[in-house]
């Protein structure tokens, strides 16, 4: 099983799968306004193949689980 140097902040961030596999990562920004322009969430993208692949994985299969139970 994974583990993660992340803080639980990890767990606000909202996870996605797309039609073609990957799975997608969306970060809130931690501050709400940056001056008067809203700060925009940051995105990732992960593929079967990429580094960081299982471990996101996983997390959405979790967050899948608790949701259907």
């Amino acid at each position: 099983m994974p583990t993660s140097p992340l803080s639980a902040d990890y767990r606000s961030w909202k996870l996605e799968r797309r039609s073609d596999g990957a799975v997608l990562v969306r970060v809130p920004p931690r501050v709400p306004l940056h001056g008067d322009l809203p700060v925009p969430e940051a995105v990732f993208t992960f593929r079967e193949g990429d580094p960081q692949y299982t471990f996101w994985d996983f997390q959405l299969r979790q967050r899948e689980s608790e949701s259907e139970g």
